[in-house]
């Protein structure tokens, strides 16, 4: 249900270090014949170097509720569950497919009107730099547009299928990637979007 794209646009929605040293040294003797006591110097401690959390990715109907879905796509539309990675592709760009292979962690998720051809999906992961990079210049060279906005670079393409327009939309944060394959780029969009925002609630500290 994925293709080759004629026509994009995406909207995406988007602190200090700060040292300080401080040093003293000892007083002098009260008296000639008075003992002294040198002060012994303080050495600080190295600190330790921060590790970073594990992503979490939470569960389909809170990276996109039904509610949303409902008034994003059809007020028939159901929560169809979790899809296989093997389901998962982008129509003329197999690096999204390789890049979900080596992916340490991901979740797949479908949405749509039971008994039709109306249907949508949403994956995110967490895939490796040397994947993300083969990705980006996989789908530049397929004529998706690009846009970046602070943390995040975005992608998407839409063309005429034999029934309805399909469109697809990439995001992509730090090691984190988010595709929604659906109808229009308003759709795949919104719910990239949506995702997005539910990734930064569950992951205060990854700077999503």
């Amino acid at each position: 249900m994925l293709g080759t794209r004629r026509r994009s646009h995406i909207v995406i929605p988007i602190a200090g270090v700060i040292l300080a040293m401080l040093a003293g040294c000892a007083a002098p003797d009260p008296s000639p014949s008075a003992s002294s006591t040198s002060t012994p110097s303080v050495t600080p401690s190295p600190t330790a170097e921060a590790t970073a959390e594990p992503l979490t990715i939470p569960d389909c109907e809170t990276l996109l509720p039904l509610a949303d879905a409902q008034a994003l796509f059809s007020a028939n539309t159901e929560f169809f569950g979790e899809f296989a990675a093997v389901q998962f592709g982008v129509d003329g760009v197999p690096e999204a497919a390789t890049a979900l292979a080596g992916a340490s962690l991901w979740r797949f998720c479908g949405w749509g009107v039971p008994s039709s051809d109306g249907a949508f999906t949403l994956l995110v992961a967490e895939i490796a730099p040397d994947d993300r990079a083969a990705l980006e210049a996989a789908l530049t060279g397929a004529g998706f547009g690009a846009v970046t906005m602070g943390t995040v670079t975005g992608y998407d393409a839409e063309r005429e299928g034999e029934v309805s327009t399909l469109a697809d939309t990439l995001l992509f944060t730090g090691e984190v990637m988010i595709v929604c394959n659906g109808t229009s780029l308003d759709l795949t969009g919104a719910v990239t979007g949506s995702a997005l925002d539910a990734l930064r609630t569950a992951n205060p500290t990854l700077g999503l």
